[in-house]
């Protein structure tokens, strides 16, 4: 009994800290949790930066609380259930690993709790999905590239990260663009996202491949377009009118595209401040509100989705877009 009773005590006690080591909120306000899936490119820090800038500006109701994963999925899944002891009553999330996250958001939707999944989705229902469409980009991209080397060359992929829709999916609209023509895919990794993994894997690349051997490169993002890039740049084969393709719409990838140092980028939106504004909307209940970000779709599971459009960049039409996609870039300070 003795044991029991202490037992008993140290759990009160541990629940205690836990409640009194979370921040203070108003109870007249809404709390809105954000789980950011992490920190390590323009795109995420957009979107976390500009839904805190617009609930800071235009939601005096709001205590939004942002956490990042730092890209690890086992500190997401903490990261959650903290936000749910801190009495949020929506969730967003940037799933760093969907699979892994899953069973979290699952709790979180078992509790009451909205859940808005922002660009990338989950393999499961859940309250909202709010983002663009990623296998339309890579069908788009595949049919460019078919076209422009005329159904004929070899092309090197370099992939997003696997455990998140946007990489399956852009890869699976371009493996469908490019069935039945005479262009391969020669070479391909999955580089996360990041620069310098897509920089040593196409360094190696084009060790691999001579001259005259690659007409292509078709990156899961800008990051990665930049890393294809600066080797191609490093290697002298920059005269070989090798293809670059890469996906976001940075400010920086759209005057890469100007100049002609990519070939191509796509618009991708940050889902910011949209994200937050549809949060808002499920907390009151304004569904007016969700209807004006987009074309709102309603599924047989209850769950519902908003697409934001996505364009593509070339060096054509460029100028249209000159800073108004995001990241730093020098010419829209």
């Amino acid at each position: 009994m003795l044991n029991m009773t202490r037992r008993m005590l140290i759990i009160s006690a541990g629940l205690a800290t836990v409640l009194t080591a979370a921040p203070a909120f108003s109870a007249d306000k809404i709390v809105i949790g954000f789980s950011q899936a992490s920190s390590n490119s323009a795109h995420r820090n957009t979107m976390t930066k500009r839904n805190q800038a617009y609930a800071a500006e235009h939601f005096k109701d709001v205590d939004l609380i942002v956490t990042n994963a730092e890209g690890k999925s086992a500190k997401q899944i903490s990261d959650v259930e903290s936000l749910m002891v801190q009495g949020m009553k929506v969730l967003m999330i940037s799933a760093q690993d969907g699979a892994a996250i899953a069973p979290t958001v699952k709790q979180v939707l078992a509790a009451g709790i909205p859940v808005i999944t922002l660009e990338r989705s989950l393999d499961i229902p859940v309250t909202l999905h709010v983002g663009p469409h990623n296998k339309p980009i890579g069908t788009l991209a595949g049919k460019y590239i078919a076209e422009a080397l005329k159904g004929k060359g070899n092309v090197v992929e370099i992939k997003g990260d696997p455990a998140v829709a946007p990489a399956v999916e852009r890869h699976e609209g371009f493996a469908e663009a490019i069935a039945g023509t005479e262009i391969k895919v020669i070479a391909e990794t999955h580089a996360d996202w990041d620069q310098e993994k897509a920089l040593k894997f196409m360094e190696d690349t084009l060790q691999r491949f001579p001259a005259g051997q690659i007409q292509a490169v078709y990156a899961h993002n800008d990051n990665m377009a930049f890393g294809a890039l600066r080797a191609i740049q490093a290697a002298g084969r920059d005269k070989e009118g090798i293809l670059i393709i890469g996906i976001d719409g940075e400010n920086a990838a759209i005057r890469a595209v100007a100049k002609g140092d990519l070939t191509a980028t796509f618009t991708y939106s940050t889902v910011a401040p949209e994200g937050v504004i549809a949060a808002h909307a499920l907390a009151t209940n304004d569904t007016a509100a969700l209807e004006k970000l987009g074309t709102l779709t309603k599924k047989d599971d209850g769950s519902m989705e908003i697409e934001i459009a996505s364009k593509m960049i070339t060096k054509e039409n460029a100028a249209e877009f000159f800073c108004k996609g995001f990241g730093d870039d020098p010419e829209c300070k």
